[in-house]
């Protein structure tokens, strides 16, 4: 596999590289759109004690903070606001921003949703976020026109796997390997991926 030079190993990277402790209780879910150029971080969870830090709900539960100093707040407006300090507590992740001391502001935010410009998140070679592989056409080599398209990136433990919904229908997706031994290309600007032309994975799996 190569990103449009030789390719190491793939590597699909979940958000902003926090970790992770499965599907999140929070019941949280990305807004419908997403400001250009940012990525979705979660929701202003309840208040952490009376000066103004917050739960931060997200959708896979992390625990740690990558160092993000800016974020995109949008309430009834959007607007730049800075962290101050990230802890845990209780085993949850909480925030504090600048300007925000008290926990009636942070009421007054509550389920606001926040962001990351996608600039500040640096990538080793051959990795990729979950979120800019979803929505990518599949090309399969040597066969005509898009096969599909990825609408999720599963972690089965022994190796990530891209759910692409073929172009036959609305229900009719497979799971395929993301590794460079089954994947040639990642098309990032163009958001296009060629994978290799395996039967067993593309044509099979709901026979």
């Amino acid at each position: 596999m190569r990103r449009d030079s030789d390719s190491d190993k793939l590597k699909p990277v979940r958000q902003e590289k926090g970790e992770l402790s499965g599907r999140s209780n929070h019941g949280t879910t990305p807004p419908g759109t997403i400001p250009a150029g940012w990525l979705w971080v979660g929701q202003v969870g309840r208040p952490h004690g009376i000066r103004g830090a917050f739960f931060l709900k997200t959708e896979d539960n992390r625990v740690s903070w990558p160092g993000y100093k800016t974020l995109l707040l949008r309430n009834k407006l959007e607007k730049l606001v800075q962290v101050d300090k990230s802890y845990v507590s209780g085993g949850k992740l909480a925030l504090q921003l600048l300007g925000l001391n008290s926990r009636e502001e942070i009421e007054s935010i509550y389920n606001s949703h926040l962001f990351v410009s996608r600039d500040e998140i640096k990538l080793d070679e051959q990795e990729y976020l979950v979120a800019e592989l979803v929505g990518c056409e599949v090309f399969v080599e040597g066969r005509p026109g898009v096969f599909g398209s990825v609408v999720a990136v599963h972690d089965f433990g022994a190796q990530e796997t891209l759910e692409i919904r073929r172009t036959t229908g609305e229900d009719d997706t497979v799971l395929f390997p993301f590794t460079e031994h089954f994947v040639i290309t990642v098309d990032e600007p163009n958001k296009k991926i060629t994978v290799k032309d395996e039967p067993a994975f593309l044509d099979e799996q709901n026979k």
